[in-house]
């Protein structure tokens, strides 16, 4: 493996062993201290739409300048991924959710020219299951930007465990165009990658809360090392490792406008402010513009983050600091940023300060 940016918060080489003297230690994502720790208690370099990567380069709404292999690659273990209908497929249900739908036709319909220069489909065959063809990653809407088949992106994932067995991953899924879980798990068992996913012996609690998680080395042990969420219609009787996110995980404010003055740390998802065990550390902006009396918020430019610092150390370190009055010793586990690959590694650097690693 190479790892680009050589700042990862674990290396995935074939190396998965750490020889000190005459002790050999085992290594979970990189770092033998990460083994002993449970699942819930570990920070993880997380990618906000982690799938909106080039091509087509000059995209107006692109989140990360790099694959998802490369993602890997350099150290990212937790991915954003919105599944949403193909814009081809003719069946019941919307392409976009309920709630943006008036804002994406708003933007479709005023920049109707710029969004079919950069429509990006993949020609599907009609022999295929259409549980497999109509499940694409896609932000809001395909009409918007269309990364292909959920299937496609899995297979990569697929590729990289199979080659690093001491390494966990995390999804976490916005159902945008609230797919069943019948109709996504056919695109992890195709992938083969249903065979890594996690599936709690634990049920839900009335606290939402004090689950009993696995180690990472369990994890590793058991070959059980991605962890799925989903933000809507989890239905564990039916796929057990498509984990209900809003019973395990609570966000921070998501909608932060550019510029910034300082990252916020309040409970904003759920909205019950009950704690969960997991914690998301949202740490990225918007721009935004209205038309229409709408608010239409879209990704920074690769250039605003670097110019405002946002991905450097400093202002991801403050932000940790910052949320301790809100959260005491919890550990933010999916520190989440747009491109990731800016900042001279401070998402990474980040990650270690959360794990307490030198």
């Amino acid at each position: 493996m190479v790892a680009s940016l050589g700042l990862a918060q674990g290396s995935a080489s074939p190396e998965q062993q750490q020889t000190t003297g005459s002790e050999t230690k085992l290594l979970c994502n990189g770092y033998s201290e990460l083994c002993s720790r449970s699942y819930n208690n570990v920070s993880f370099a997380c990618t906000h739409n982690a799938y909106s990567s080039p091509p087509p380069e000059d995209y107006l709404a692109l989140n990360q300048a790099r694959s998802i292999q490369e993602q890997l690659d350099d150290g990212v273990r937790a991915f954003m991924l919105d599944v949403v209908r193909s814009a081809s497929d003719t069946g019941t249900g919307s392409d976009t959710s309920s709630a943006s739908s008036g804002i994406v036709s708003t933007i479709i319909n005023k920049f109707k020219g710029i969004f079919s220069r950069q429509l990006h489909h993949k020609k599907e065959s009609k022999e295929e299951d259409p549980a497999i063809t109509t499940v694409h990653l896609c932000h809001e809407s395909c009409l918007l930007v269309d990364k292909g088949r959920l299937v496609d992106t899995l297979a990569v994932f697929k590729k990289f465990m199979d080659a690093n067995p001491h390494e966990v991953v995390t999804f976490i899924i916005e159902n945008v165009s609230g797919f069943a879980a019948t109709q996504l798990s056919p695109s992890f068992e195709q992938s083969g990658l249903d065979k890594y996913a996690y599936a709690p012996g634990f049920s839900p609690r009335s606290s939402h809360s004090g689950y009993a998680w696995p180690t990472l080395a369990e994890l590793i042990d058991k070959n059980k090392r991605l962890v799925v969420f989903i933000d809507d219609k989890a239905d564990t009787s039916a796929v057990p490792y498509i984990l209900p996110e809003w019973e395990y995980v609570v966000e921070i404010p998501y909608a932060n406008i550019n510029p910034v003055k300082s990252f916020p740390c309040n409970q904003e998802r759920p909205r019950d402010a009950v704690p969960r065990d997991l914690l998301v550390l949202n740490h990225f902006a918007y721009n935004r513009i209205t038309i229409a009396g709408k608010n239409i918020d879209s990704p920074l430019n690769p250039t605003q983050v670097e110019e405002h610092g946002y991905n450097s150390f400093k202002s991801l370190s403050e932000h940790l600091n910052s949320c301790k009055s809100t959260w005491g010793s919890r550990v933010f586990n999916f520190i989440t940023v747009d491109f990731y690959d800016i900042g001279a590694g401070g998402i990474f650097k980040a990650v270690k300060l959360a794990n307490g690693l030198s």
